[in-house]
Parts: structure tokens; C-alpha cells; sequence
């Protein structure tokens, strides 16, 4: 588990604002315990009341047993899943208790029962006692990802990339093409993501040869192996950590290329 790069830096003034989109569906990261919690906040855009489900889901999916304590304004708890109850342009705000001992890294699967549009945003925290050190601001991320396109620069030895892929399928097969500035590809990968609903994979610790890159990567996504009628969901972003700070930095994904409904 990749986190020597996220180390303690004070944000002041940082403000996230709610991603929206009608292919929405991941929060791809939440951490809780080690000192680290999330809060997850919802807002209900349209003009109707709404009810938002939030699964959190752990690392192995829901064979995996995760003690999560949550508490939410606007809706109710049941073990790990969360109802938040909205009228329209009301905002529930979920916070993870953060009392284990240990780190545990999972992700969120949000949908509207009546299927009105919503924003969404969450905030990694971690405290040192009661002071806070750090905070992760995560967007939503399509449900659907087909292809996407996330620039790098690795030039800067400080410089790691962590790539982070959530699946609620089965078998899952993530292609890789690195590509340098000027559009030529010069490395291609694979990574399986087989019984797994979350993957994390540091670009330089599994690709060394990586080092010093400079340049763009494309995941794009394929299935062996599964019924073509089967629900097949893919999220996925990037977290950069340069001088004890670390961003969210998620891929240029085209419309055509993320839906409402699996294409597959």
C-alpha cells in the first residue's frame, strides 16, 4: 500500500466543488483509520426530492468484511450503506468515524432511486490529534470509463504516481499505452484486476522503466471471460504526490467514451 508520498501539508482556502455528470457514479477512494476518516458531501440538483444510496465498499468487494462507522445529516445508516433522504437543493454530509487503528482504503458507489441528476464530492482527512494536516479533495468519476487519457511527468525524481481502478465486475483487464509528447507510443501494459474491486498500482514501483517519463497514459477497458450481458462498471484516477503534497487527478474521458448504461 503506496502512501510514503502523502505526507502531512496544510491546505488552506482549498475549495472542491460538486462534479455532475449523467455517467457519475464512483467515489474511487476513502480512507479510514490510521488517523485518516472522509467526508462524503451530496447534493440533490434537481427539482424533485430524491433519496441518493452510497454503498462503501472495501479493496475485495462485499465478500470483504469492513467495520465502517458512519453518521450522516439527511438520511439513514444501515451497516455501510447510507440513504440520504434530499429535498430538492438540500446536501447531506457523511463522515466516517476514522477510529481504527489501521489505514483502510475502499470506494463509494453512489445512484439516485429516481434517477434525478446529483452532485458529489468527498475529502480525505487526516488529523494529528485534533490538528489537521492534510486533505484530498475527490471528484465523482463515470461508472462506465471505456477510455481515458491522464497526463504525466515523472522527469522530477520526487515526483509518484499512484493509479487507483475500481471494478464491480468480476474479471476485469485495464490496457495501458504510454505515449511521449509528441504522440509516440513507447510503452504498453496490462494490469488485472481478477476478484478485485480496487486496485492500487505505483507507476514506478511496477514499471521502473517509467522513470523520467514524460507524457500522456490511456487505460482503456476489456472483459475476458464475462457474459456480455453482464453489468460492467470501471472508475479510476490518479493520485500525484510531489514534496509532501498529493493531488486527485482524474483522466480526460470523451462522452462517447463513458455511459449511463454499461455498453458492453
Amino acid at each position: 500500500m503506496a502512501l510514503y508520498f502523502l505526507l502531512p501539508f496544510l491546505v488552506a482556502g482549498m475549495i472542491s466543488a460538486a462534479t455532475v455528470g449523467t455517467t457519475d457514479r464512483f467515489i474511487p477512494l476513502v480512507h479510514d483509520g490510521g488517523g485518516w476518516s472522509t467526508q462524503v458531501t451530496v447534493i440533490n440538483l434537481s427539482r424533485k426530492p430524491e433519496t441518493i444510496v452510497l454503498s462503501f465498499v472495501p479493496p475485495r468487494g462485499l465478500s470483504q468484511e469492513w467495520r465502517l462507522g458512519l453518521k450522516v445529516t439527511n438520511g439513514k445508516v444501515a451497516e455501510n450503506i447510507v440513504d440520504a433522504i434530499l429535498a430538492p437543493g438540500a446536501a447531506a454530509v457523511i463522515d466516517t468515524s476514522g477510529t481504527p487503528e489501521n489505514l483502510t482504503r475502499g470506494f463509494i458507489e453512489l445512484y439516485a432511486l429516481g434517477e434525478q441528476p446529483f452532485g458529489a464530492f468527498a475529502t480525505l482527512i487526516q488529523r494529528d490529534g485534533n490538528r489537521i494536516v492534510q486533505r484530498i479533495h475527490v471528484p465523482l468519476t463515470p461508472a462506465h470509463d471505456r477510455r481515458s487519457v491522464l497526463p504525466l511527468d515523472l522527469s522530477d525524481a520526487a515526483v509518484r504516481a499512484e493509479m487507483v481502478w475500481v471494478t464491480l465486475t468480476t474479471k476485469t483487464t485495464l490496457d495501458l499505452e504510454f505515449r511521449n509528447l509528441a504522440g509516440q507510443l513507447v510503452r504498453t501494459e496490462q494490469v488485472y484486476m481478477d476478484n478485485k474491486a480496487q486496485v492500487f498500482v505505483d507507476l514506478l514501483e511496477s514499471f521502473p522503466e517509467l522513470k523520467g517519463f514524460r507524457g500522456t497514459m490511456q487505460w482503456t477497458v476489456s472483459f475476458p471471460g464475462a457474459d456480455r450481458y453482464e453489468a460492467r462498471f470501471l472508475g479510476g484516477l490518479g493520485l500525484i504526490g510531489r514534496d509532501g503534497q498529493a493531488v486527485v487527478s482524474t483522466g480526460m474521458t470523451l462522452a462517447a467514451d463513458q455511459a449511463t448504461f454499461s455498453p458492453y
